[in-house]
């Protein structure tokens, strides 16, 4: 294993113009030759939104009031992490050509892709601002647990980003994997129905996967004005630095010889 990681070049703290290029490189990249641009970022979500309104209200008559925006408060965020996971698993082997020519940390890579869809994810907010004026629900005390939600989830989305960037270098079915994973998480995590919902026997469910009190807490500070549990909060922060230090390990052992395999 070659010299450990300090966690401020894990974050990249000292690497800030190196991060402004690569995203700025990313959202040129990303938006080259697209009329409506970073306007997808609104896009994709509220119409994902407005097909599961459809579906789940008037169809499956599920009974949460406010069910639209109960949707765009998961959704949202959702987006963010199933489109920055498998772009930040493909990271470093669609950068092989920069890395083989600039000796910048790979890693710096991966923290700008998952940055650059926090990024979009910032221009989402409007949309969800817009339903909360709309459905006449204000902001409370508890709805600051949302923005700290966010932050915990952008921290386990660059945890991901490292462990599958690293992982397919070696194993390029990976993304396949991924992609057919991310499939079903999305139903096995609570976005388009409610925690109540589940019986109460299944809910360790939620305890096993790693964003899901995280969701169900997207719904609670927003929609139901409600304190998160203290068992939520430890096993979103278990979940947190558990997925950090596994991202750090495996950097710490691997970064050394991934520009070789490259």
């Amino acid at each position: 294993m070659s010299q450990k990681t300090s966690f401020s070049e894990y974050l990249c703290l000292r690497r800030k113009f190196l991060l402004y290029n690569l995203i700025a490189r990313n959202l040129k990249i990303r938006y080259r030759h697209s009329l409506l641009g970073m306007i997808w970022t609104v896009l994709i979500p509220a119409a994902t939104a407005a097909i599961f309104y459809v579906i789940f209200d008037y169809i499956f008559k599920v009974q949460i009031h406010d069910y639209l925006l109960f949707l765009l408060s998961g959704l949202i965020p959702w987006t963010f992490f199933s489109t920055a996971v498998p772009l930040g698993t493909e990271g470093l082997v669609n950068s092989y050509s920069l890395l083989n020519k600039v000796p910048l940390p790979a890693h710096s890579l991966l923290m700008a892709e998952a940055l650059t869809h926090l990024i979009n994810f910032a221009f989402s907010i409007p949309v969800l601002i817009a339903a909360m004026v709309i459905f006449h629900v204000k902001p409370t005390l508890a709805t600051i647990q949302y923005p700290v939600l966010m932050v915990f989830l952008f921290f386990i989305t660059y945890a991901f980003c490292l462990i599958f960037g690293m992982a397919y270098v070696y194993f390029r079915d990976l993304k396949h994997i991924i992609a057919l994973v991310l499939q079903l998480w999305v139903y096995g995590t609570p976005i388009m129905y409610s925690v109540k919902m589940i019986p109460k026997r299944f809910h360790f469910v939620l305890w096993l996967n790693p964003v899901g009190y995280i969701f169900a807490g997207f719904h609670d500070s927003l929609l139901d004005a409600r304190w998160l549990s203290l068992n939520s909060w430890a096993v979103i922060i278990a979940w947190t630095l558990g997925l950090i230090l596994l991202s750090k390990f495996m950097l710490d052992w691997l970064r050394d010889s991934i520009v070789e395999m490259l």
